[in-house]
């Protein structure tokens, strides 16, 4: 059964001054990711909503990075979608996406590696990710939980430079209001919180692309960040 205790789903309450909330009901946001979970491109598995593929083309275009890392490959739709918008762009930039496993289909000009989200720094190709050109665009998609989403952070943080982003996807758990996403108790939201309120004088939210459709309308609530 569906659930409209909005208390019950959430548990980051704000951070730089900025509530988590979605200005968009439950009810609406449930049903763009019904049509999210089905998204494909290239026929490959892209579970990106409206809203972020529309952002994540804004920041790409004017950022113009050198770097995409993602994490969370999947079936390698998003690195590809990645991959095809900057050379549109034209742009020559290096994708590199790390999952548990790689995809089955793989394509030219994007490096694909195993790693685990809950444990970077033993798993990610640490010596690779630091010789990548700069800026970076970090996209963190993997589990959803307050665990991953912290070790990711914690692991790549520190290696990013004035001016490079890293967006913690998915915090919209948080507003949608099936039970099913009660499983990561907030996870994202909680690990970006939690983040700055350690790390604020050296990381801003960009509200510019948190807000570009009102409040908080992206999938990654407060979760667009940029080093100072």
């Amino acid at each position: 059964m569906p659930s409209d205790n909005h208390e019950n789903r959430r548990q980051a309450r704000s951070t730089q001054g900025r509530k988590f909330e979605v200005a968009l009901p439950g009810t609406f946001l449930d049903r763009i990711q019904l049509g999210t979970q089905k998204q494909t491109y290239r026929g490959l598995r892209f579970p990106k909503d409206p809203f972020d593929i529309a952002l994540y083309m804004r920041l790409i275009e004017r950022l113009k990075p050198a770097s995409i890392i993602e994490v969370g490959t999947s079936q390698g739709g998003g690195a590809l979608w990645f991959s095809d918008i900057c050379t549109n762009l034209g742009l020559d930039t290096r994708i590199l996406t790390i999952d548990l496993k790689i995809p089955e289909k793989r394509f030219p000009g994007i490096e694909y590696h195993v790693g685990n989200a809950y444990d970077p720094g033993g798993t990610f190709p640490t010596e690779i990710l630091d010789a990548m050109p700069r800026p970076w665009l970090i996209s963190e998609d993997s589990a959803h939980t307050y665990e991953s989403c912290t070790a990711v952070l914690d692991f790549l943080a520190p290696r990013m430079h004035s001016g490079d982003y890293i967006v913690i996807e998915d915090g919209i758990v948080s507003d949608l209001t099936h039970e099913r996403y009660r499983q990561y108790r907030d996870g994202p939201n909680r690990a970006v919180e939690k983040f700055l309120e350690a790390n604020s004088s050296e990381f801003e939210i960009d509200i510019e692309l948190c807000d570009l459709f009102g409040h908080n309308v992206t999938f990654a609530p407060n979760g667009w960040l940029r080093r100072r």
